[in-house]
């Protein structure tokens, strides 16, 4: 038998009842639940799903607690160089059922990528549970930044003065060597000319001069007298055996050297004569040859 409402109420009231607190009584508000509930559902169903981390080329990117349940990980090794990611394990952390992992992750070629396919498990006894962790490397510029100028063709100034400057350097080298030639060959000619040394007459001509204005000292007396003595000591044999003050005695006397020897006598008593060249001359003319 099927009650009206009012008798339902009425009875739920004289038992000091609620009708809202019975279940019959709420299936009047079934549908608006249902409703809501439906709506929250489509809702989660059309959300995007969550962006995978992306990052440049050759720029690095730093994971932090990814949890990673099961055994330990770690980065796979890279003996041939070739993989797209370089990865380096930065810290390990310890978490319920697993580990929680920091990674730095280097890009070497452009693509979306699984990050669980590059790594390992450190005991094959105790694997971890690897699920998918995306990660998306592109060559693509972060947005905000403006995009590069184009640069403008200048026109480069005229170059020039070279062709100048290597002349000016050639002449200047020239003109060093043809210096330095020069200099060597003077240099070598002064070197192999020997200096002819002073004759006797030409010796005596020098102190014979000075006797004559009484110029002479002690040393240039004593000079004039063994140059006196050696020539004629030469031509004179006889008289190497003699003392000094002995063969000069004799050649006074002598038609050669006696001229010269008086001539030197009167000068040394008698300084300040006037004497002249063709005197001086032949005065050693019996000293030259």
């Amino acid at each position: 038998m099927v009650s009206s409402p009012g008798v339902v109420d009425s009875h739920y009231r004289s038992c000091g009842v609620s009708s809202r607190a019975v279940p019959g009584a709420s299936r009047r508000e079934g549908p608006s639940f249902l409703f809501l509930l439906s709506l929250l559902l489509s809702a989660f169903a059309t959300a995007d799903p969550p962006e995978s981390p992306t990052v440049r080329v050759g720029m690095p990117l730093t994971l932090t607690d990814i949890y990673i349940p099961g055994g330990e990980a770690r980065p796979k090794p890279r003996p041939n160089r070739e993989s797209p990611l370089v990865i380096r394990l930065l810290e390990v952390k310890p978490a319920q059922d697993g580990k929680r992992y920091d990674l730095e992750v280097y890009g070497l070629e452009t693509g979306h990528y699984d990050l669980a396919t590059f790594l390992e498990a450190v005991d094959p006894a105790n694997p971890p549970k690897f699920a998918t962790i995306a990660l998306t490397i592109t060559t693509e510029l972060p947005p905000g930044l403006p995009p590069p100028t184009e640069l403008s063709a200048n026109t480069p100034k005229k170059l020039g003065g070279y062709k100048l400057a290597l002349w000016v350097l050639g002449i200047l080298w020239v003109l060093v060597l043809v210096v330095l030639i020069f200099w060597r060959r003077r240099k070598a000619a002064e070197t192999a000319a020997p200096e002819v040394p002073a004759t006797l007459a030409e010796r005596l001509r020098s102190l014979l001069r000075e006797a004559s204005q009484g110029n002479l000292d002690g040393n240039q007396k004593a000079s004039l007298e063994r140059l006196i003595l050696g020539h004629w000591r030469q031509r004179l044999p006889e008289l190497a055996s003699h003392p000094p003050a002995e063969a000069l005695a004799t050649l006074r006397h002598h038609q050669e050297a006696g001229p010269l020897l008086l001539q030197l006598e009167q000068w040394l008593h008698k300084p300040g004569v006037e004497t002249s060249s063709d005197r001086i001359d032949e005065l050693l003319a019996p000293y030259r040859g």
